[in-house]
């Protein structure tokens, strides 16, 4: 099957791309709009609610206050007691504009109304008396009132007279306050929407306009009276989402909450971004396919694939894949590509192959050529030994050096299997680093050829840790030795500084020698890896980033130059997570 043309390729593939990002993007704005707006709704319902209980709740706790206060005025109870309803209706305007209520009415134990007071018109004695009877009869302290399309909470308190043993009832006082367009105000502040109070299918306070408060109704008498119904609605000019909290379930009615949230900014908004969209996405397939058109034989995806192959093969990573797809040119471009880099990767491999058989036969012969010294060394001082008496010589001198030829050998070979190990090997146990830093020091300063370095130790903070003492001197000890081995015998100075903070430490091992060579920098603590001794097995470096990396710390060159070298060591203060503990525990150089 013949390929396209990489221009056509590129053309058809960068049209669908727009136009399908295009059609997406307006989807999930459109989605995310009314997501918002939805979510905006409920959270104005939740709040809605929650300032109407607030409110409620307040008025309620005063006005149930005030009534009880009220029942225990002396001036009240004398009026009470003449049962005579001229005189009461009199006196009790007084008490009424002292509760502050917008009902107010004393009556007989019975329910026969003696002083009624109310702030709107509409609500006549009447309909009081028969609402306070009904309220007696079920034994109401609170009730709710609605007649004529007023709707009033009411508190009820006795009215009593006399001690506890001869108390006797005067009558009964009620206060209450109306549900009507101020709590639909204040509700449409904590919201910000407009609000709607209705009792069933009938308005009774809202913040809409006339007309919107007309069409409203008319829609609650088609039924849109479901509780926690929520839709959108048009009112008059104005488009709103719509949803309704039931607030009392009744009796006398059912008394809903409506809040409307004005979907006008949204949709504006909406339509304002679907027509910058639709412009933009226009013009950029127009412009993409006249620019295509001419670049398309330079700036290609699979060209840009081919060039990330190459920078990742000159960075030396074989592993970049690359597959050969585009047009047939570029398509036969990266098979040859593919190809050379195959045949770069295996001569590579030998060449590592070949270097790394170099360097085995070199560490070998280093470490047979140690190996043989010390063994000499064992034999003639075994010689010497069996002819001490004879030649008379000190047995303990020769048996001293063919115990420390022995330790040498025995230090060699531990440095080579601690290599092998692959896990970690260490005992972390409470100790202090500062004293296995100091033994390490005393080791080094027992080899009789570096006795003219100059080496000088200073120490901050808490020294107290968890570590393997024995393997961490043995570190420091291969750090210190590399050290004085690259400095010169008169003038030779190496500086140690042991600090700590937090939970770790940190150690630098400075030196006034030549510095690390260029060539060696990139795998200095590689094994086997040694510049400038004549005798170096290219082992201690290793093990100490062996030992350091076991702890779960690190150890760099921080700085080199021809004036001198600082490694350095940063460990954790605790291994393992062991618990700290302030004794010293014994430890020797091995």
């Amino acid at each position: 099957m013949a390929r396209l043309r990489l221009r056509s390729q590129l053309l058809i593939a960068s049209l669908l791309i727009i136009c399908t990002l295009t059609g997406g993007l307006l989807l999930i704005v459109r989605y995310t709009v009314r997501s918002e707006i939805a979510k905006q709704v409920r959270e104005s319902t939740d709040a809605s609610l929650l300032a109407f209980e607030n409110v409620q709740r307040e008025r309620e706790l005063q006005l149930s206050r005030t009534a009880a206060l009220l029942a225990e005025l002396p001036t009240l109870k004398a009026s009470m007691t003449t049962e005579h309803a001229l005189t009461i209706q009199d006196a009790s305007e007084p008490f009424w504009k002292l509760a502050g209520s917008d009902l107010f009415l004393l009556a007989k134990s019975d329910g026969s109304l003696l002083g009624f007071h109310v702030a709107k018109p509409g609500w006549d004695a009447e309909v009081a008396a028969r609402d306070l009877k009904s309220s007696l009869e079920q034994g109401e302290d609170a009730a709710w009132w609605y007649a004529n399309g007023q709707l009033y909470r009411v508190f009820l308190h006795p009215i009593t007279a006399g001690t506890a043993e001869s108390q006797r009832q005067l009558g009964i006082l009620a206060i209450g306050y109306q549900i009507d367009s101020t709590m639909a105000k204040q509700l449409a502040e904590v919201s910000g929407s407009e609000i709607a109070l209705a009792t069933g299918d009938k308005i009774i306070a809202s913040t809409l306009s006339p007309q919107e408060e007309a069409e409203l109704q008319q829609s609650l008498q088609r039924n849109f009276n479901a509780d926690n119904d929520s839709r959108e609605m048009t009112l008059g000019s104005n488009q709103y989402q719509v949803a309704s909290i039931l607030i009392q379930s009744g009796p006398p009615a059912p008394v809903k909450s409506y809040v409307l949230m004005s979907l006008q900014p949204a949709n504006g908004f909406i339509k304002r971004l679907n027509r910058t969209i639709f412009i933009l996405a226009i013009s950029a397939v127009v412009l993409a396919a006249l620019l295509l058109t001419f670049v398309s034989r330079t700036i290609t995806h699979p060209l840009d694939n081919l060039v990330s192959g190459v920078r990742a093969l000159a960075a030396g990573d074989y592993t970049y894949s690359i597959t050969p797809r585009g047009s047939s040119e570029v398509a036969e471009l990266g098979e040859a590509f593919s190809k050379m880099r195959g045949e770069l990767l295996a001569s590579q491999q030998q060449q590592l192959a070949t270097e790394r058989i170099a360097a085995f036969g070199t560490a070998a012969s280093s470490i047979s050529h140690d190996l043989r010294h010390y063994l000499a060394a064992v034999v003639a001082n075994a010689e010497f030994l069996y002819e001490a008496e004879k030649l008379k010589l000190n047995r303990d001198e020769i048996y001293d050096e063919i115990k420390t030829a022995s330790d040498q050998m025995i230090d060699l070979l531990d440095s080579l299997r601690e290599l092998a190990r692959a896990d970690s090997s260490i005992v972390p146990v409470p100790g202090f680093l500062d004293q296995s830093v100091q033994r390490a020091i005393e080791s080094v300063r027992a080899r009789p050829e570096l006795r003219s370095r100059v080496i000088s130790i200073s120490t901050s903070g808490d020294m107290n840790g968890v570590f393997d003492p024995k393997k961490m001197e043995r570190a420091f000890f291969n750090l210190l030795l590399n050290a004085c081995e690259a400095t010169g015998q008169s003038e030779g100075q190496i500086k140690i500084e042991v600090g700590s903070s937090g939970e770790s430490f940190e150690v630098r091992v400075a030196d006034n020698g030549a510095g690390v060579p260029a060539s060696i920098r990139g795998t200095l603590f590689n094994p086997f890896v040694s510049s400038g001794k004549s005798n170096g097995t290219g082992l201690g470096l290793a093990i100490v980033s062996k030992v350091i990396h076991d702890h779960g710390g690190t150890v760099t060159v921080e700085r080199t130059s021809g004036a001198g070298t600082i490694f350095l060591v940063t460990l954790p203060r605790s291994v393992n997570g062991r618990a700290m503990t302030d004794r010293t525990p014994a430890s020797s150089f091995s």
